[in-house]
């Protein structure tokens, strides 16, 4: 019974989430134009990396926040979260253990790791996450754009 609740619950997260992200357009613009108003982007934080790890999908508006960074939307959408030189080391109340790390995954293309060692997370709707080449710090966040915190162990 619990195993049901917790599938149904996964279930209509990730349709709110789906609707969300269907409701956003294309994801044309971003901070590349200088105008986020009116744009959202959406931040989803799990403790792991699969979509049963999820913990939160949130909507963030990008009203305000030309040139904005990851550690920008974690502050503007009021998520708790430490860092150390642009790297995220919680969030959300998620904390590591031995040999865990906290990972980002991006729908951003020019942030998408190119090397030989990037992971992917099939998300909704089609959309394939890969783990990001930059830091928190230096996240690219455009309208329409998602990014997924994880953690994964070494």
């Amino acid at each position: 019974m619990k195993k049901i609740i917790s599938a149904l619950l996964l279930l209509t997260l990730l349709a709110v989430a789906a609707l969300s992200l269907a409701a956003c357009g294309n994801g044309a613009g971003g901070a590349e134009t200088g105008d986020m108003t009116g744009k959202k982007m959406f931040l989803v934080i799990a403790d792991g990396s699969s979509a049963s790890d999820i913990v939160s999908v949130t909507t963030v508006p990008l009203d305000g926040m030309d040139g904005a960074n990851l550690l920008d939307v974690l502050d503007a959408a009021q998520i708790g979260y430490t860092e150390s030189g642009g790297f995220i080391n919680s969030v959300d109340g998620i904390t590591l253990g031995s040999n865990e790390f906290i990972y980002l995954y991006t729908s951003v293309e020019k942030d998408k790791d190119v090397t030989q060692y990037a992971l992917t997370v099939d998300w909704w709707m089609g959309t394939t996450l890969t783990s990001s080449g930059v830091g928190a710090s230096q996240m690219t966040i455009e309208d329409g754009c998602t990014v997924l915190i994880g953690k994964i162990a070494w």
